[in-house]
């Protein structure tokens, strides 16, 4: 009797994994070949367009400054250094006014997405001039460019421009809606979008625990006291209680989003999760000038809640139709399906086994124009600093007048991130051979910058005062100023006298007023 039961079993032990496997396989396969409302996708066409115009303007609106030839980043000393941003549209020689054209263009193109014109033809241009962009600018990406190229890749695959078409309308709006509320497309594409989109969740609010400085609840504080933050000096030492209270729970809240939004249709914790979705967002959008992707994620929801949507749009409808499946995968299908996965082992760094492969798949994907890190802030306990900046000219007569300092070191969002580069702190990997070059080429060029909007004869100096945000160094006074260079003004041009990293002046310039002592910059 015991053999019998033993026998038993040891066969449904051995069925059932079979069979739960071909149960999740005929699900899966269930889940992929199923169609999708048209609807929702062209809704979230519009407002992916629509943030695309403002990308591609607030891209030309930097052209002066950073893909400007003559600007603020030396593209020729950056390919040389890092290799493989060679791989673009833009190529040391190109001209200030062809850049102008070619960003102009692109801005004029992304209202092909909003019309619903072409759509992938209008992406895939896009998508080039975003890539070639972000290449030539290499030292300064950040999350926005990461997820306006992703996004522009998605907008080649997903099946748009088949609802909301403007020229439709003029057989009448109601015609058109009863129309457009029974149109079907694939959704492979989209269930893969929307994974991936998923993932950026998982990925950046999971791998923040690994941080020490998230789990100390000292993080957020960190984040809004960095240079890139809107107002660094609002936040001081009697706002931390408040913020470690928000670190928690936006690290509760972020990996938790996407679990709530993949609830079914109606649950009352998808609607939870739509309103951790907005807080989340609409705090970061408040704090840091991050617009895109915060936009672009809250966009996102449109696609999550499409059976909502379709649902209150047919609330008159007796019979609506069923969504059917397809036969089998097409070939967009298969790509979107191969691009999440070698996606997913690009961001799998850190992770046992997977972690391997992670190298490999970044460069596929960097061959194929993407460039994606989602581990998003978890880098805070390395990279944080805060600085000042001191800036003065020594007049004929000797006195000193202090200048604005902003006027040598511009508040955007990229300026900041480059001259971060000069305190030590690195957003991109420089082998150590070229960083005193690269330090010196930024600091030329903001010179450079000076002279080419000031009028001044007299010798310039400038002084940074850098310090890491740390929990024994929450009201910042120990950082001490450091000196950095002393240029002067010649026929718009800048030649610079002195500096930090020991150059040799370039002409006879006075020597700078009293250099204080400090320590160099942070490392």
């Amino acid at each position: 009797m015991r053999g019998k039961i033993i026998s038993h079993f040891s066969s449904v032990s051995a069925v059932f994994p079979l069979r739960m496997a071909s149960y999740v396989r005929s699900r899966l396969r269930a889940w992929l070949l199923s169609e999708t409302y048209a609807l929702p996708l062209d809704l979230f066409r519009i407002l992916g367009g629509l943030l695309c115009v403002a990308y591609f303007v607030s891209l030309l609106l930097q052209v002066e400054d950073f893909s400007n030839p003559d600007g603020l980043l030396d593209h020729v000393l950056l390919q040389r250094i890092l290799w493989f941003t060679r791989l673009s549209l833009f190529q040391p020689g190109i001209t200030l006014a062809c850049l102008y054209v070619l960003l102009g263009l692109a801005g004029v193109g992304a209202w092909g997405i909003v019309l619903g014109y072409r759509v992938r033809l209008c992406a895939g241009v896009l998508f080039a001039i975003a890539v070639s962009t972000y290449r030539w600018n290499f030292l300064v990406i950040y999350v926005d460019d990461a997820f306006m190229h992703l996004l522009l890749f998605w907008f080649m695959l997903l099946p748009m421009g088949k609802t909301l078409l403007p020229w439709e309308l003029r057989q009448g709006w109601h015609a058109c809606m009863a129309h457009w509320r029974r149109v079907t497309v694939s959704g492979t594409v989209q269930w893969c979008f929307l994974a991936n989109v998923c993932l950026v969740y998982l990925v950046a609010g999971l791998w923040k625990f690994t941080s020490p400085l998230w789990q100390q609840g000292f993080a957020l504080y960190a984040t809004l006291r960095l240079p890139i933050a809107y107002a660094p000096d609002f936040w001081q030492p009697q706002h931390l209680p408040f913020l470690q209270v928000m670190n928690y729970l936006a690290l509760v809240v972020e990996p938790l989003i996407p679990m709530l939004l993949l609830c079914r249709p109606g649950h009352p914790g998808k609607w939870c999760g739509l309103l951790c979705q907005l807080g989340f967002h609409l705090g970061i959008l408040l704090t840091l000038p991050l617009p895109f992707v915060n936009l672009g994620l809250l966009g996102t929801s449109v696609l999550f809640f499409r059976a909502e949507i379709l649902q209150w749009l047919r609330r008159c409808e007796a019979h609506p139709p069923a969504l059917r499946q397809t036969p089998r995968l097409n070939r967009v299908g298969w790509l979107a399906l191969v691009f999440l996965l070698v996606l997913s082992l690009a961001v799998a760094r850190g992770t046992p086994v997977l972690g391997a492969l992670y190298q490999p798949a970044y460069a596929c994907l960097w061959v194929v124009g993407i460039a994606q890190e989602y581990h998003l802030f978890d880098w805070i306990d390395k990279m944080n600093y805060h600085v000042t900046y001191r800036v003065s000219t020594q007049r004929p007569d000797g006195t000193t007048q202090s200048l604005d300092p902003t006027s040598l070191f511009p508040r955007s969002l990229r300026a900041i991130l480059l001259q971060a580069y000069v305190h030590n702190v690195r957003w991109m990997r420089v082998p150590s051979q070229h960083r005193a070059t690269l330090k010196y080429s930024i600091l030329s060029r903001l010179a450079q910058r000076f002279c080419r909007r000031q009028t001044l004869a007299t010798p310039v100096t400038a002084w940074a005062r850098v310090q890491r945000i740390r929990p024994d160094n929450v009201a910042l006074t120990r950082g001490q100023e450091q000196f950095l260079m002393t240029f002067r003004c010649a026929e718009k041009r800048a030649v610079v006298c002195q500096n930090f990293l020991g150059y040799p002046p370039e002409t006879g310039c006075e020597p700078p007023e009293l250099t204080p002592p400090g320590s160099a910059p942070v490392d």
